[in-house]
């Protein structure tokens, strides 16, 4: 049987970490999160987030936009939230409707307030590893490796999905100079030939391509990693909504060396990475010189010297 990768444990560290220092803090912690509505998977998302941000201490002030929101109505929420001290942090929920322009949504927000880290700027410093925040779904799957202590030095890595809210940015943080990084890193993507015999010769695994039950027990090898990022809503004959991942979990549990359960898994760590980066942006990311290692070295080892 499959070593389960439950997010919890690994979530649980990251809150009781923050809790404790959000508590601390003269001014609350503000994240201001937008979402337009359309995608039921973001909504998913979302409740965990505004859940997490009560339970945390931490203020989250949720705007709901309609799906025929433009894109200069959005953008005006954007600058505004720029231009306010007591935001400390900006997060715009994606995927966003085909009509809304991504790249200047993306880049409309303050660097040093964007909790997801799409700004071009935070993106280039991930790629040129300078510390930046880091986009909150690729840091929640370096956390579960460093949590479990699965080694990633000259390992094979092999993300399925070429997005820039997952597989980029965790291709460039997987290939960076660091103890658990420096990796061998193969991104696949709908139009890659030989998928199948590719993705049996990863040691881990990260499937980021959003279709459910995608990756199968003949794609793995027995000594595969496999982690699942996708969350796919399914609806029943009798109209009951469930969430799964793009790994049939079922027939690869028995076979891979590990696995990541959907839900319970990456997701239930990212809504903490959410909080984790607003601690930075918080902080001052520009000012604060700890790394996402060196947090991460804090939250999971501990060390005196914070």
């Amino acid at each position: 049987m499959s070593l389960l990768l439950s997010g919890k444990p690994v979530a649980d560290k990251i809150k009781d970490y923050l809790k404790e220092r959000f508590q601390a803090l003269e001014t609350p912690a503000t994240l201001k999160l937008i979402q337009v509505k359309g995608d039921p998977a973001s909504g998913f998302y979302v409740k965990n987030i505004v859940r997490n941000g009560k339970r945390l201490g931490a203020v989250v002030d949720l705007v709901e936009l309609e799906e025929e929101t433009t894109t200069q109505e959005l953008l005006k929420i954007i600058h505004e939230a720029n231009d306010d001290p007591s935001v400390h942090g900006i997060m715009v929920q994606e995927p966003l409707p085909a009509h809304i322009d991504v790249l200047a949504v993306d880049d409309a927000i303050d660097p040093y307030k964007d909790i997801d880290a799409l700004n071009p700027r935070n993106m280039g410093h991930i790629m040129l590893g300078i510390n930046s925040l880091t986009p909150c779904t690729p840091t929640a799957v370096y956390a579960l490796l460093r949590y479990y202590k699965i080694p990633t030095q000259g390992e094979h890595v092999v993300i399925i999905g070429r997005s820039d809210v997952v597989g980029k940015p965790l291709a460039n943080m997987l290939l960076c100079k660091a103890p658990m990084a420096d990796a061998t890193v193969t991104v696949l993507h709908s139009k890659s030939n030989q998928l199948k015999e590719l993705t049996r010769q990863a040691d881990i695994l990260v499937s980021a391509v959003g279709r459910p039950g995608f990756v199968t027990e003949d794609m793995i090898g027995e000594n595969t990693v496999i982690i699942d990022v996708g969350i796919n809503e399914q609806i029943d004959a009798e109209g009951k909504v469930s969430f799964v991942g793009d790994v049939d979990f079922n027939a690869c549990v028995g076979k891979a060396l590990a696995i990541t359960p959907v839900p319970g898994g990456i997701g239930t760590i990212t809504s903490a990475i959410v909080f984790l980066n607003l601690l930075r942006a918080v902080k001052g990311v520009q000012k604060d010189n700890k790394t996402i290692d060196d947090f991460l070295t804090l939250i999971f080892i501990g060390n005196n010297d914070e």
